[in-house]
């Protein structure tokens, strides 16, 4: 009698501190009046908000999801609303809305290079057509801004640029070569005066063909930032160079 006693204890006991399933304060037709936070699954007419923890540096945009969960007999429009945002943080779209039949929207959150740096809970609310509001937060952290990241950044940025350019000028110097190529097999064959001046046009166009040449190559081995500063000589000496073919 008193194990079973013990025991009927025991079950009452668990059954006081088992937790449950939180998954937002949820809101619409079916939750209370304030809203309450549900427990164990989805009462059919309401639903809850998901939202992500995300971390953003001074200077960055990410883009994030807040998602819904609807229960069966919830299909109603909700209107988010974002609150406590920290300074120097702005939000798109400012009035974002979860449509029927959508299972989520995607917010943009972006960090001014002075925002406010630390952790933060930014309020979210869900308003539907009809029924009590549900609520959910972003656990923001703004970190600061590195300064070497961001170099390095803007380095790949600039290397890369300068890889597409040096690359598009190697394809119109070797057009150019290829016409300066048949420009010398007419030379060759031509006579008197034809020849004379065909001569003459080979030997200013290998001068800039040789100059476009060199100017390529320092644009090349041209630092991330330095390449720039190359890049108008080097142009000018292929503008220079298209002259002698057109």
């Amino acid at each position: 009698m008193k194990m079973k006693c013990f025991m009927t204890c025991v079950v009452l006991g668990l059954l006081i501190i088992m937790p449950g399933c939180e998954q937002g304060t949820s809101g619409g037709p079916g939750a209370s009046t304030p809203p309450v936070k549900e427990r164990m699954g989805q009462t059919d007419d309401t639903f809850s908000l998901t939202t992500p923890s995300v971390k953003l540096n001074q200077g960055e945009a990410k883009t994030v999801s807040v998602e819904i969960k609807r229960g069966e007999n919830f299909s109603e429009d909700v209107s988010l609303k974002i609150a406590d945002l920290p300074t120097g943080v702005t939000l798109e779209p400012v009035n974002p809305v979860i449509k029927h039949g959508q299972t989520g929207v995607k917010l943009t959150l972006t960090a001014a290079d002075d925002a406010a740096l630390g952790d933060f809970s930014v309020n979210v609310t869900g308003h539907p057509t009809e029924g009590a509001d549900g609520k959910s937060e972003i656990k923001l952290t703004v970190a600061k801004l590195d300064v070497a990241e961001t170099a390095d950044t803007t380095d790949d940025a600039a290397q890369a640029k300068r890889d597409d350019y040096t690359a598009a000028m190697q394809t119109q110097w070797d057009q150019a070569a290829a016409k300066f190529a048949a420009l010398q097999d007419r030379a060759a064959k031509a006579e008197g005066q034809a020849k004379a001046d065909l001569d003459l046009k080979v030997a200013e166009a290998k001068t800039k063909l040789d100059a476009a040449a060199v100017k390529l190559a320092e644009a090349k081995s041209a630092s991330a930032d330095r390449w720039e500063k190359v890049k108008e000589g080097a142009s000018n000496a292929f503008e220079d160079l298209k002259t002698m073919f057109e």
